[in-house]
């Protein structure tokens, strides 16, 4: 678990700026259906619109949340593996859809993502030979950004949110919550980094 996760994160500030994202490509992979059909072939997966593109060879068949249950890809960005499920998800008072996640760390507590593409400046300057200034221009970038849930024994989705981190991580392992709390500060954990949101799941999912 922790070598694909060491090359995970490294593919993740490698291709920050990348203009060839994971999404963009076709994967040599297999996928299983609600129905339970496995099917193998090249897959091509987009989070936006949920959905699964599939060439086995003969045609290209298209899937989505609906009437997929698993996928995994061989990703050559990374040279490793990715599973994806679709999951239930509250996106209302009691009212719940299907969901495409990728599964970081599996366990008691799962660690689940979502990929994101999204644009950002990035401003460069010139000098101005006529206000003895600097002028700033701007390069417009892709990158890849990533929202985290976390996936409980009883198969509730909680995202982990931008703002009050360490409340929401203490609240989510309260069943430890004092080994928990002496494992982030004896390891100076910021949670705003993926690496370390990983070793405070694996620690929690070993007691």
């Amino acid at each position: 678990m922790f070598s694909r996760l060491f090359v995970f994160i490294f593919f993740i500030s490698f291709s920050i700026f990348s203009q060839n994202f994971p999404t963009d490509l076709w994967h040599n992979g297999m996928l299983i259906t609600n129905a339970g059909d496995s099917i193998k072939g090249n897959l091509k997966y987009d989070f936006d619109t949920q959905s699964i593109q599939l060439d086995d060879g003969k045609t290209i068949k298209a899937f989505n949340v609906n009437n997929l249950f698993f996928f995994e890809i061989y990703d050559e960005t990374i040279r490793d593996y990715r599973q994806f499920y679709s999951l239930m998800y509250e996106v209302g008072y009691n009212y719940r859809v299907p969901s495409l996640f990728e599964v970081v760390i599996e366990g008691k507590l799962s660690l689940l993502l979502k990929e994101k593409i999204i644009a950002e400046s990035v401003p460069s300057y010139y000098p101005s030979y006529y206000t003895y200034s600097m002028i700033p221009s701007y390069n417009y970038y892709s990158k890849l950004e990533y929202d985290y849930f976390f996936l409980n024994k009883e198969g509730k989705i909680q995202k982990f949110k931008s703002k009050g981190k360490k409340k929401q991580i203490l609240l989510l392992m309260n069943d430890n919550f004092d080994k928990v709390k002496k494992f982030l500060s004896s390891n100076k954990i910021n949670l705003s980094k993926m690496e370390d949101l990983v070793k405070v799941v694996e620690f929690y999912n070993k007691i």
